[in-house]
């Protein structure tokens, strides 16, 4: 009977692929790692008979342990071992005396490879890491920003960002910049009646109303307990027909936790044209004198503040 003989380097290789896989954590078969360790450890074998001797080669098939199909292998203890041990030829011979040195220099470069690829990899964990605390302080400064410029009950802006919109409107020279003062009508009844707590609910309710009928490039400020200032940037006084919308969306009933709350509101404006030194705080003075000439005149209206002399409001039914 014939017994077939595995040759010296396909049985290394083998054994070599079974202890590799067996370590815990590894995904990769020995039918991958086999034919690339037989391939290596046989180009190896060929430059130990090459002359002059070829370092850089072999430090070039030492680094491939690195790359695919071993790139998820732990085996630089196991290259060590079955490298320097393996019998590459008769004891004395040429091949034999060179092998310690060609083995040496490939595990060498595997373990450069491998230094290399941890280094690259913790680079690149550090890369990530910077890069989301990056967008984290981002996020915060931004949150920040946001809590710092807007109510917190209402998410609407607040007086500081609703001056500086009004700064940057009166820089266009080509438009005007007005201003509608909202103030609920008997609010303090509806906190005293149903709770401070429904005053909220109507409060962020009618935040939402004015959010849907007033035009995306204007601003919408809670700017007291009950009062809102709404500033826009037209290029001529159409706010006569904004302050009939905004009491028109008021004047509906709050379905509150407690029920429907009547609600309304009284409503001043004033402009100031196209080309002309804007006054916020004038302007806003006027706009409220106006809010009180309707709240006068029963409420549930709106007044137009009169360009030509800012003491005089006149009333407008809404």
């Amino acid at each position: 009977m014939t017994v077939h003989i595995e040759p010296p380097v396909a049985a290394m290789a083998r054994a070599w692929a079974r202890a590799v896989c067996a370590e815990p954590g590894s995904s990769t078969a020995p039918y991958q790692l086999e034919p690339v360790l037989v391939d290596i450890v046989e180009r190896l074998l060929h430059l130990a008979r090459t002359e002059p001797f070829p370092v850089p080669q072999a430090r070039m098939l030492g680094a491939r342990l690195a790359e695919a199909p071993f790139e998820r292998t732990r085996m630089l203890a196991h290259a060590t071992r079955w490298l320097l041990g393996f019998p590459s030829g008769v004891p004395g011979s040429l091949v034999a005396t060179r092998w310690p040195l060609v083995a040496s220099q490939a595990i060498d470069s595997y373990a450069q490879a491998l230094q290399e690829r941890a280094l690259a990899q913790q680079e690149q964990n550090i890369s990530a890491k910077v890069s989301l605390r990056v967008q984290e302080i981002a996020a915060l400064q931004h949150r920040l920003r946001h809590e710092a410029t807007h109510d917190a009950l209402t998410d609407l802006a607040n007086r500081t960002l609703l001056q500086e919109r009004v700064r940057a409107m009166a820089a266009d020279p080509s438009r005007g910049v007005g201003v509608l003062v909202v103030d609920l009508d008997r609010f303090k009844q509806i906190n005293d009646g149903y709770g401070h707590a429904i005053g909220d609910e109507v409060l962020v309710e009618l935040a939402n109303r004015l959010r849907e009928v007033c035009p995306p490039d204007t601003v919408i400020c809670r700017y007291g307990g009950d009062e809102f200032v709404v500033a826009a940037n037209p290029r001529r006084d159409t706010l006569g027909d904004l302050a009939h919308r905004v009491v028109a969306a008021l004047r509906d009933p709050v379905w509150s936790s407690a029920g429907p709350v009547p609600v309304s509101a009284s409503v001043g404006t004033a402009f100031c044209p196209p080309g002309k030194t804007c006054d916020f705080t004038d302007l806003l003075r006027r706009a409220d004198r106006a809010m009180y000439s309707a709240k006068s005149a029963g409420g549930r209206r709106f007044a137009l503040a009169e360009s030509g002399d800012p003491e005089l409001g006149t009333a407008v039914a809404g």
